[in-house]
């Protein structure tokens, strides 16, 4: 069980479906109205936190901050659980865990260039640049210590990471979205990680 976490993205539905294209059963569920208990109880093979419209600087992220910290700091049966952000959810994990987030030099919406700097996991098989949909006004602007870059375009430094050692990535653009190019395969590489 794959579950997704709804922070009120508009293409929350598009990353269950690219898990049911992917063999994967996936549950949505919503930030706001969930404890973390619920989440648990499913066991989740991986989590994935969807964007938002909202500024995770501006608090009230509910469950899906606990979840941050849940896998961070948990016990070893949880601290191994595979953590997708995406978009709002990448700059979460961020500042959840001490990095920095703040206004862009620039917003992102519609589409825009990725050039993957280390293909790690998340971009293997993958071309050294592609088309990606972008939709944010805030970025990532200092990662939290053990994280790494792996992607950026013109405008952000970050567009996609990964903890050096833990199994939690984060993507500024939406590899969901059928605009995104290698966008199934991204998320496949993800998936690799349970």
């Amino acid at each position: 069980m794959i579950i997704i976490i709804d922070n009120g993205s508009q293409y929350t539905h598009l990353i269950k479906r690219n898990m049911r294209d992917l063999g994967k059963k996936a549950e949505i569920i919503p930030n706001k109205s969930t404890s973390l208990l619920e989440v648990a109880k499913k066991e989740p093979q991986a989590i994935i936190l969807s964007g938002g419209p909202s500024s995770v600087t501006g608090g009230e992220n509910y469950v899906s901050e606990q979840i941050v910290n849940w896998i961070w700091k948990g016990d070893s049966s949880w601290s191994n659980t595979p953590l997708l952000g995406l978009c709002w959810g990448h700059q979460l994990i961020v500042h959840t865990l001490g990095g920095k987030v703040g206004k862009g030099s620039s917003a992102e919406y519609g589409l825009g260039k990725i050039f993957v700097d280390d293909e790690d996991l998340l971009f293997r098989g993958i071309p050294k640049e592609f088309t990606a949909w972008v939709s944010h006004f805030d970025e990532v602007k200092e990662l939290p210590e053990g994280f790494v870059s792996l992607a950026h375009s013109d405008t952000c430094k970050t567009e996609a990471m990964r903890h050096k050692e833990r199994k939690i990535f984060g993507c500024q653009f939406h590899p969901e979205v059928w605009h995104t190019e290698h966008g199934e395969k991204i998320l496949e590489n993800f998936l690799s990680s349970i």
